[in-house]
This record gives C-alpha cells, sequence and structure tokens, in this order.
C-alpha cells in the first residue's frame, strides 16, 4: 500500500498540474477549488460508508479535532485556492517545479529542530534556492511573477499543513481523519467562494471532463499522501517531488500546448539536482 501510495504521488500528482492549468482557462480558480473539494469529499464519505461505516461515532469535538481544522484550512482554500489562481497564470510544469522545494522545506524544518543537516542537505538547499531565484526573476509581466510567488503560497501552506497532521494524531481511523480533512476544507473554499463574489457555476463546469479529473485525483491524492505521511520518512515522503515535475512537463506539452521558455528549463534541471541531493543526503544516512 504504501509503494501504491507514493505511485500516486508522482504520477497522479504529477498529472494534476497542467489539468488545473487546463480548467482555470475556462472556469474561475476559486470555482475549480470550490467544485474539486466538495467533489473529493463526496467521494472520501463514500469511501467512509463503505470501510470504515462506524467511525462516524468516533467524533469528538475536542483538543484534538483542532489541529484537524488547522491543518484542513492550509490545505484548502490557502493552498488549493493560491495553487489553482497561479494555475491561470503560469505554466503547471512551473508549479510542480515550485513544490519540489518540498524536501528542501523538511530539511531546513529538521534544522530548526535542532537536527543538523549534513553538508550534502545543506548544498541540495542552496542550489534549488537559487533554481527558485532563476524561476522567479524568468516569467515576464507582473501578473506572471504574482502567479509564482501564489503557487510558492500554496508550496509553504502545503508543508506547514503537512507537519501539523504528522504531528497531532486525531486518534480517529485513519479513512475517517483523512475524510474529515477534506470535508473541512471544503467548508473553508465554500466560505472563500462566498467572500470573493465567485462567478456562478454551471452544470457544464462540473461536468467537465478535466474538472472531474481533478476531482478524482485530488481524492486518491490525500488518501495516499495522508495514508502514508506517518509510515515513511520525509524523503520517500515528498520524492513526488521529482517526478511531478516531469509528468507535468510532458503531459502539459502533449495535452495542452503548454510551453516553457529556455531559462524556465534551466532553472527546473538545476532545481531538480538541489532536491536530489537533499534527499540522497536522506536516504544514505
Amino acid at each position: 500500500m504504501t509503494t501504491f501510495g507514493v505511485a500516486i504521488m508522482w504520477f497522479v500528482g504529477g498529472g494534476i498540474y497542467p489539468f488545473l492549468s487546463h480548467a482555470t482557462e475556462t472556469i474561475d480558480p476559486i470555482n475549480v477549488v470550490f467544485i474539486r473539494a466538495w467533489g473529493a469529499a463526496a467521494i472520501l464519505f463514500l469511501a467512509v460508508l463503505f470501510l470504515a461505516p462506524r467511525s462516524p461515532r468516533t467524533f469528538k469535538f475536542d483538543k484534538s479535532f483542532f489541529p484537524i481544522v488547522i491543518s484542513s484550512v492550509l490545505y484548502s482554500p490557502i493552498c488549493s485556492v493560491s495553487l489553482a489562481w497561479s494555475s491561470s497564470r503560469i505554466p503547471g510544469a512551473i508549479s510542480a517545479l515550485l513544490y519540489s522545494t518540498l524536501p528542501a522545506m523538511s530539511i531546513i524544518y529538521l534544522a530548526i529542530q535542532g537536527k543538523r543537516p549534513s553538508v550534502l542537505a545543506t548544498s541540495g538547499v542552496v542550489v534549488a534556492s537559487i533554481a527558485v531565484v532563476f524561476l522567479i526573476g524568468a516569467p515576464q509581466g507582473s501578473v506572471q511573477v504574482a502567479g509564482i510567488f501564489a503557487a510558492l503560497l500554496s508550496t509553504f501552506a502545503w508543508f506547514a499543513a503537512t507537519e501539523i497532521w504528522i504531528k497531532y494524531e486525531s486518534g480517529y481511523p485513519l479513512i475517517f481523519a483523512i475524510f474529515l480533512q477534506v470535508f473541512i476544507g471544503a467548508i473553508g473554499t465554500t466560505i472563500v467562494h462566498f467572500v470573493m463574489k465567485a462567478p456562478d457555476i454551471h452544470t457544464r463546469d462540473v461536468f467537465n471532463p478535466t474538472v472531474i479529473f481533478l476531482i478524482l485525483a485530488l481524492a486518491s491524492q490525500y488518501w495516499a499522501y495522508l495514508g502514508i505521511s506517518r509510515r515513511v520518512s520525509p524523503a520517500l515522503l515528498t520524492s513526488f517531488a521529482f517526478v511531478n515535475p516531469l509528468v507535468a512537463g510532458v503531459l502539459g506539452f502533449l495535452a495542452f500546448n503548454q510551453k516553457l521558455q529556455l531559462i524556465q528549463l534551466i532553472a527546473g534541471a538545476i532545481l531538480l539536482i538541489g532536491v536530489y541531493l537533499v534527499v540522497k543526503s536522506e536516504t544514505s544516512a
């Protein structure tokens, strides 16, 4: 199951970025997030009924519930809305590359906790940071630059939510805990949808093939990622950062004609080298 979860994060996770970019070309980004959040929540609710029908009875409104709420809000709407908004302004492969900084963030976080990173890991962080600077400077125009920073915000929110999820064990059956996390996030997207006065959602938006893929991908991604997050090392957990940019770039080019500038390709290669050094240091420790 761990191998299956990692495979989903590698390949399905990588496919999300170009599909999200394509969906936001015709559908408002907030509407995309709203539809896929509630769609994923519905799928996971069915999974709860099938796999752990008695688990809702274990729910308690106590202190263990609040970390789930905080991580839910970080994942969605903060992470998901930022990513969707950025995807309407930059190619999906660039968003995937920015998520490749997650292993570096893990190393920095461990260092803050007093766990000194190796020289190899530190070198990887430096290389990855330089690449991110190139990525931020590569796009032309303020809108695209804003898209880069929105993707970075999404990455930071994902990292923070993951750390909270791992640190605070709710005690609920896993599938029910994952459903709660996604369900609360869906409520958060509803509030954002109302506050931001997003356009009306049409039936054609809900049944758009691209959106349907995003719903299925989100449900499986949450299930896989949160399911293995407490069982594997940070290096393996964030290993999807290697494969996602490649999958996103290939799918974006073949399916949606999303093109990258030469400097972005070079920066992406540098970034992957930096991330490789970080993960190599962790797996060889």
